[in-house]
């Protein structure tokens, strides 16, 4: 997929009006709490604002645009909308009913599980996701079988076979985006589709012209994920790397002033340029350290091996963690694989990789 591919087409328009309207391993012992911040309630500008709980000791963010079409940005896990969104939406005198569109950027737990919630108390509301994540989105179980614990058989890492509490419920999508569709906001104002992807195949941003403001869930990672109070929560989670390396090239020539995401906090002008750099040295950095191991270890290793062997070298990923670098670890591999540098042994399990 190239720049161009995923490059918004203003001959896609979609007026979206309907009449009437952490990755994270669960711990065994229950779910971490949900902690809201409705004292930090933010309008970020005009008729936007910015939700904010604690999750797994990170901010969880979700996105509110209110105008003649009211558009929420991802629904949290499970209990976000009862306990947070709902809430917010009334201290701004605001009924669930009035919300348009809730649109998932991609799939994963904390930013799909309230869909069912939003669903079942707003019938009205139209539930949007990626195309390409539709089937992950819709169903916890697939998200877990498909995404979470794809490296169970080959490689003996993932996490619990069933869906945790949090991931929500089944509930199918009304609406899916691929990149390119405008959504109304009012008859002055609009936001962008962009399709994204790399931390997942449908993730998606949207971009307010309008303000030059983009607002990317998790589809630029840095170092990796923080955690509310300050340090590194969480690794980098992309996988498919070439096409994370495209979609950082495509912001970095996206005219934004203001950067919002699903947990890192708001960036602005260097802050943004330095998130993009970062993203990309960090992807430079684990191939080097992957490459590295190879060579000192000619009999090969396995995945855990070198999920271990790439958190390590980064430094400030908490060990509790080190599971979810499992993901870019094997995107890289099958990079390299596709370059003909390494080869998967395929004998006993778990497999291991060598150097070509």
């Amino acid at each position: 997929m190239t720049d161009k591919d995923r490059r918004s087409d203003p001959s896609r328009r979609l007026n979206i009006i309907p009449e009437s309207v952490a990755g994270r391993k669960r711990e065994k012992s229950g779910s971490i709490p949900l902690i809201p911040h409705m004292e930090l309630r933010m309008e970020l500008y005009p008729h936007v604002y910015q939700i904010q709980s604690l999750f797994a000791g990170r901010n969880l963010f979700q996105y509110l645009f209110v105008g003649d079409n009211t558009v929420l940005v991802d629904t949290g896990i499970a209990e976000t909308p009862e306990k947070v969104i709902f809430p917010y939406l009334d201290s701004l005198r605001l009924r669930p009913e009035r919300l348009t569109l809730a649109v998932t950027t991609h799939a994963d737990l904390d930013h799909q599980g309230g869909n069912d919630a939003i669903k079942r108390t707003s019938p009205t509301t139209w539930l949007s996701c990626g195309a390409a994540d539709r089937a992950l989105v819709e169903d916890p179980r697939a998200l877990y079988d498909i995404r979470y614990n794809f490296l169970r058989a080959d490689h003996d890492m993932g996490f619990e076979p069933d869906p945790a509490p949090d991931a929500g419920k089944a509930r199918r999508m009304d609406l899916c985006f691929t990149g390119g569709e405008v959504i109304r906001l009012s008859d002055a104002w609009h936001l962008e589709v962009l399709h994204v992807p790399g931390h997942s195949h449908g993730h998606l941003a949207l971009y307010d012209p309008l303000h030059k403001t983009a607002f990317v869930g998790d589809a630029i990672h840095g170092r990796g994920c923080p955690k509310a109070t300050g340090g590194l929560a969480i690794p980098v989670t992309y996988y498919y790397v070439d096409i994370y390396l495209s979609t950082l090239r495509y912001f970095e020539h996206l005219p934004i002033d203001a950067l919002y995401s699903g947990h890192w906090p708001i960036m602005r002008g260097e802050e943004i340029r330095d998130f993009i750099a970062e993203s990309r040295k960090t992807v430079e950095f684990l191939d080097r350290v992957i490459l590295t191991k190879l060579e000192k270890n000619r009999a090969g290793l396995s995945m855990k091996e070198l999920t271990d062997a790439v958190a390590t070298a980064v430094g400030d990923w908490p060990p509790e963690s080190w599971l979810l670098a499992m993901f870019p670890v094997k995107g890289h591999m099958d990079r390299l694989e596709q370059q003909g540098k390494v080869r998967a042994l395929r004998g006993p399990r778990p497999v291991k990789f060598e150097l070509i």
